[in-house]
C-alpha cells in the first residue's frame, strides 16, 4: 500500500523548505520514501531475496552504481556535502530498485498497478497544466513556472512526460480490439500526457519519445538487424559527403529557442544553433568544463554532488554566456551554481570515468535485455506489451541523458530505479515461468 500511495502522489509532491531543520524536502514524496528505504531494509534483511534477483546482470550493475557513489564520495572535495547527498540519493533507489523486485516477487499484478498509478496520477498534472498555460495563450515564456510547484523546471517535467507516454500507448494497444472504453481512456491519457511534454518546450524530451518510438517500429516490425546497420551506415556516407553543406546550414542557422514568439518549429530548428541560442551556447560551456574535471580528476572525480560547486574555474571566458554562472552565488541555495546538462559527464565528472562507464553498461544492459524479455514473452500477453512501454520509457532517458541530468532529484530517479526493477523482475520471472501470468492485468 505505501508504494501505491507514493506512486498516486509522486507528481504532486512539492519543494517545501523546513527552516527549523534546516533543509527542503520534495514533500511528501521524500519522507515517504525515506519510510519505505527502512521498511524495505527489514523486509530483505528479514525475508531475504532469491539469488536469482541478486546476481542478475541489472543487479550486480545497481550495485556497482552505488558503490561507486559511496567510493567517490569519501574521496570527495567536500566529504559532508557528498556524503549528505549520496546517502539521500541512495535513499530514492533502494526502495525504487530493492523494494520493487522484493513486492514484484509474488505479486504479479504489483508493476501494472505501480507504473498506472504513476500515469494517473501524472496525468492529472499535464491535465491541470493545460489549463493554466491555456490561461496564457500557451506561450513558451509560461512553460518556466507552469509546471511548478509540483516540478521545480519544465525539463524535469518533460522527463516524467516522456516516461509515461510509452506506458499510455501501450495499454491504448493492448486494449485494442478488446474493451472500447479502456482504448479510449488510455489514448486520453497518451494525448494529456502529450500536450505535457509539447507544453514544456523540451527539445531533448520530445526527441528522445520520437527515438522512442523508432525503437518500437523496429521491434513491432521485426527489422532486422542489419537492416538498421546498413541504414546508419548509409546515413554516415551521405552525412561525410556532404560535410561541408551541414556545417554551412549549422553555422548560418540563427533560429533561437528562447525567444518569446517562438513556436514548436522553432523549437526543433534552434537544436543545431550554436552560433547565437544562448541555451545550445551554455549547454556547451557546461559540458566542456565537465571535460575538463574529468581530466583533472579522471579516477575518482570530484566527489559526488560536487559539480554544481566546482565547474566555475573550469569554464573559460570565450566559452561563458550571458547566462553563465561564474561562481556560487547566495540566491543558489547551498552555493550550487547549475548542472552539466548531461547524465554522462555529471557522472563522470563526479564519481570518476569508471563510474560513467557503468553507467552507459547499465543503460545498454536494460535495453538489451528488454529486447530479451519482449522476444521470449507472446504478443498475446499483456507483459509483452508492458516490457515494450519500458524499454520505451528507458529508451528517452537514454537520449535525455545527452542533455540534462535529473538522477539526483527523487521524482524521476524513483521512476527510473523501478522500471530498472521491473526489467529484472520479468527477466527472472520469464525464465522460471515463461510467459504466462508474469504481470497479470
Amino acid at each position: 500500500m505505501g508504494y501505491y500511495i507514493t506512486a498516486f502522489l509522486l507528481p504532486f509532491s512539492a519543494n517545501i523548505q523546513y527552516h527549523f531543520i534546516g533543509i527542503t524536502l520534495n514533500t511528501p514524496l521524500e519522507p515517504l520514501l525515506l519510510i519505505l528505504t527502512v521498511a524495505t531494509i527489514y523486509r530483505l534483511t528479514a525475508d531475504g531475496l532469491p539469488v536469482s534477483y541478486i546476481t542478475h546482470p541489472l543487479s550486480i550493475l545497481f550495485f556497482l552504481f552505488t558503490g561507486l557513489i559511496i567510493v567517490s564520495s569519501f574521496f570527495s572535495v567536500n566529504l559532508p556535502v557528498s556524503l549528505r547527498m549520496a546517502i539521500q540519493t541512495i535513499a530514492y533507489i533502494i526502495p525504487a530498485y530493492w523494494g520493487v523486485l522484493y513486492l514484484s516477487k509474488d505479486d504479479n499484478t504489483f508493476i501494472r498497478k505501480l507504473f498506472l498509478l504513476f500515469l494517473f496520477s501524472f496525468s492529472m498534472v499535464c491535465f491541470i497544466n493545460f489549463f493554466r498555460h491555456a490561461a496564457f495563450n500557451f506561450n513558451r515564456s509560461a512553460c518556466w513556472y507552469i509546471a511548478n510547484p509540483f516540478y521545480s523546471d519544465h525539463t524535469i517535467y518533460a522527463t516524467m512526460a516522456a516516461f509515461m507516454i510509452p506506458i499510455a500507448f501501450v495499454c491504448t494497444i493492448w486494449y485494442f480490439k478488446k474493451s472500447g472504453t479502456r482504448t479510449l481512456f488510455f489514448a486520453f491519457l497518451m494525448i494529456v500526457c502529450s500536450s505535457g511534454l509539447i507544453l514544456s518546450y523540451s527539445r531533448a524530451a520530445m526527441i528522445s519519445v520520437l527515438i522512442a518510438f523508432a525503437l518500437y517500429f523496429y521491434i513491432r516490425l521485426k527489422i532486422s538487424w542489419w537492416i538498421f546497420a546498413a541504414l546508419v551506415v548509409v546515413v554516415l556516407i551521405v552525412a561525410a559527403a556532404n560535410q561541408e553543406t551541414l556545417f554551412m546550414s549549422v553555422k548560418r542557422n540563427q533560429t533561437e529557442s528562447k525567444t518569446l514568439k517562438t513556436n514548436l518549429s522553432n523549437q526543433v530548428k534552434s537544436i543545431t544553433n550554436v552560433s547565437n541560442d544562448v541555451s545550445n551556447l551554455e549547454r556547451l560551456n557546461r559540458w566542456k568544463s565537465a571535460i575538463r574535471m574529468i581530466d583533472k580528476h579522471p579516477f575518482l572525480g570530484f566527489g559526488y554532488g560536487m559539480y554544481q560547486h566546482e565547474y566555475f574555474p573550469y569554464q573559460k571566458a570565450s566559452e561563458t554566456t550571458q547566462i553563465s554562472i561564474r561562481n556560487p552565488q547566495s540566491k543558489y541555495h547551498a552555493g550550487t551554481g547549475g548542472t552539466a546538462h548531461s547524465e554522462y559527464l555529471l557522472l563522470s565528472s563526479e564519481n570518476g570515468l569508471f563510474m560513467g562507464i557503468t553507467y552507459v553498461v547499465l543503460l545498454i544492459a536494460a535495453i538489451i535485455i528488454s529486447i530479451k524479455n519482449i522476444s521470449n514473452l507472446s504478443t498475446d500477453s499483456f507483459a509483452w506489451y508492458l516490457s515494450m512501454g519500458i524499454a520505451m520509457s528507458i529508451t528517452t532517458y537514454v537520449v535525455h541523458g545527452f542533455f540534462n541530468n535529473f538522477l539526483d532529484t527523487s521524482k524521476i530517479s524513483f521512476v527510473f530505479f523501478a522500471f530498472l526493477a521491473s526489467i529484472t523482475s520479468i527477466s527472472i520471472k520469464q525464465k522460471n515461468h515463461g510467459s504466462k501470468d508474469i504481470v497479470s492485468i
